[in-house]
C-alpha cells in the first residue's frame, strides 16, 4: 500500500488555481507555489508533476465544475430549478452577469482568464478549453432543443448555433465587467441576448 499523503490534495488544488488565477502561468514560479501551499517542491513534483502539469490539472479541474454547474442549472425534469426552459435560461445567464459584475477586484471566469492567456501557444489548455467551450454550448443547445418540444421556441431555429451564441455573449460579458461596466447594463444584455430567441408564434384567432 502507498504511503497515505500528508495534506488535503483538494484544498491544495484550490490554493493553486486561485494563485495561477492571479498571477497567470508565467507570473508564478514554482517557488511561488511551494510558498502558497506550504509544500517542498519535491511533494508538488511528486504529487502533481511540474508546473505546467499543475496548471492543466487545475484548469481541467475547474472546466468540468463550471459545466457541471451548467448542466445541474439548466436541467429539465422534476428536478428542474424552474419548469420553463427558457427561464432557466434566462435565470442561468443573469446569474453568471451579476455575479461578473459584483465581483472586487474583477477576476473574471478562469475559463476565459486560462483561454485568453494561454491557448493560442498551448495546445494541451487550446484542447481542454475547445472541449469546456463545446459542452457548455452544448448544453444550452439542449436547453433550447428543450424549449422548442416545450412550444417556447420556433421549431426552425439552429439549437447549436444560439448555443454559440449565448456563450459567446456570457463571455464577452466576463471580459468587459473586469472594465467596471455598469451591472445593471451587463444584466439587461443577458436578458436581451435571451429575448432575441425566435419564439413560437402565437395562435391565430378567428376574427
Amino acid at each position: 500500500m502507498g504511503r497515505k499523503r500528508g495534506f488535503d490534495e483538494a484544498a491544495v488544488l484550490d490554493v493553486v488555481r486561485d494563485r495561477f488565477w492571479v498571477t497567470g502561468f508565467a507570473g508564478t514560479s514554482t517557488y511561488d507555489l511551494m510558498d502558497a501551499t506550504g509544500l517542498g517542491k519535491g511533494s508538488i513534483y511528486k504529487a502533481f508533476g511540474n508546473k505546467h502539469d499543475l496548471y492543466v490539472r487545475v484548469f481541467s479541474d475547474y472546466c468540468q465544475d463550471l459545466v457541471a454547474q451548467a448542466r445541474e442549472q439548466l436541467r429539465g425534469g422534476p428536478q428542474a430549478v424552474l419548469p420553463s426552459p427558457m427561464a432557466r435560461l434566462e435565470r442561468y445567464l443573469v446569474t453568471l452577469a451579476d455575479t461578473f459584475a459584483g465581483e472586487s477586484p474583477h477576476r473574471g471566469c478562469f475559463l476565459t482568464k486560462v483561454t485568453a492567456d494561454r491557448a493560442g501557444e498551448d495546445e494541451k489548455v487550446a484542447q481542454t478549453a475547445r472541449r469546456a467551450f463545446d459542452d457548455l454550448a452544448g448544453t444550452f443547445a439542449a436547453t433550447i432543443r428543450d424549449a422548442q418540444d416545450a412550444g417556447e421556441v420556433a421549431e426552425h431555429v439552429d439549437s447549436s448555433a444560439l448555443g454559440y451564441l449565448l456563450l459567446s455573449v456570457i463571455r464577452g460579458i466576463d471580459s468587459i465587467a473586469k472594465a467596471d461596466v455598469d451591472g445593471a447594463m451587463l444584466e439587461r444584455t443577458a436578458r436581451s441576448a435571451v429575448a432575441l430567441i425566435p419564439r413560437t408564434d402565437p395562435p391565430r384567432t378567428e376574427g
